[in-house]
């Protein structure tokens, strides 16, 4: 997959690594999705390659760099070719463990050199901000570090992985970048309107993130309560996220009588939509991998389908968009 160098490919499943950073936290407030070993993340990477998967999603936090290192060594153990590697820098750590965030030229040119010899590539395919805050300063971000960093070799492409679709839009608005990492899912399809209605969308290539919903778009929760080790930060979500994740997903059930069940449908939904390039599903073991290649296989979902999605779950709740 060659994407962000030629014509926009439509619905290729690619693989998450979140979840081989293990617990990772920020001063005591869990940022992960606990512990995780080696071999199981090398095996997981390896099925996903093994499977066809050519597009892996990391970045330079999950871990402090262990997903970076971990994937660098999956892929130094591979003979496969093609694979895009999209990581993210601008959340940084220091030596007494406080985290902050630095989108600064001086930062940016520590963090792709170690990037670099964490995933032991000569190049990274896509760099892209992490998370920055929806009301960012684009209009005085000068992207000239980024291009050069494009002529020295060190990076192909950039872009955001934007915090909501709202910062994403000003991301475009600004003519950022030509890549966006954005939030889409069949709970959450805001992305829809907030971004793909507009004209400029077409200047951008889209990697569709959390597209099982944090996990809640499992079948498992269909008929029981989530309950998360305290190492995750979803242990941590209000109430009444959780519960609206929760009860929006069961009203979703009709997708678990699909092939596949619950997780497959809602991947095969946002494969369905041709915005988006790539669908990243974060994987912890061989079997997750295993799994979601079977939405690939049996792709995009029928129109009917998708609208009884839009009926089911019309939109987020209040809270979760702009007060303005």
């Amino acid at each position: 997959m060659n994407w962000p160098h030629g014509a926009k490919a439509v619905g290729q499943l690619g693989i998450g690594t979140w979840q081989l950073g293990g617990p990772n936290y920020q001063g005591d407030k869990p940022t992960g999705w606990g512990e995780i070993d080696e071999k199981t993340a090398i095996q997981t990477l390896q099925t996903a390659i093994d499977g066809g998967v050519r597009f892996i999603d990391t970045a330079d936090s999950y871990g402090a760099g262990q997903a970076e290192t971990w994937v660098g060594n999956a892929l130094r153990q591979s003979s496969a070719q093609g694979i895009t590697v999209c990581t993210k820098f601008g959340n940084r750590r220091d030596a007494d463990g406080n985290n902050s965030q630095d989108y600064s030229p001086d930062y940016l040119a520590e963090a792709v050199d170690a990037s670099l010899r964490r995933l032991q590539r000569p190049t990274l395919d896509i760099l892209l901000l992490h998370s920055p805050p929806d009301g960012f300063d684009w209009a005085t971000y000068d992207p000239q570090p980024f291009e050069a960093l494009i002529q020295a070799g060190k990076i192909r492409t950039y872009g955001v992985s934007s915090r909501s679709v709202y910062g994403a839009k000003r991301v475009m608005e600004a003519g950022f970048g030509s890549v966006l990492e954005v939030i889409y899912n069949a709970l959450d399809r805001r992305a829809e309107d907030v971004l793909w209605s507009d004209p400029r969308a077409h200047g951008y290539q889209f990697i569709a993130r959390v597209p099982l919903a944090s996990g809640f778009l499992n079948s498992r929760y269909l008929h029981e309560d989530p309950a998360f080790p305290i190492d995750q930060y979803r242990h941590y979500l209000p109430d009444r996220d959780r519960d609206w994740l929760v009860n929006s997903s069961r009203q979703l059930q009709f997708l678990d009588k699909l092939e596949g069940g619950m997780s497959v449908s809602a991947l095969r939904f946002c494969l369905s939509n041709p915005a988006v390039s790539v669908v990243i599903p974060g994987a912890r073991n061989a079997a997750q991998v295993q799994q979601h290649a079977l939405a690939a296989q049996l792709g995009p979902l029928h129109t009917e389908i998708i609208h009884q999605i839009a009926q089911a779950v019309p939109d987020v709740p209040a809270h979760w968009k702009p007060a303005n």
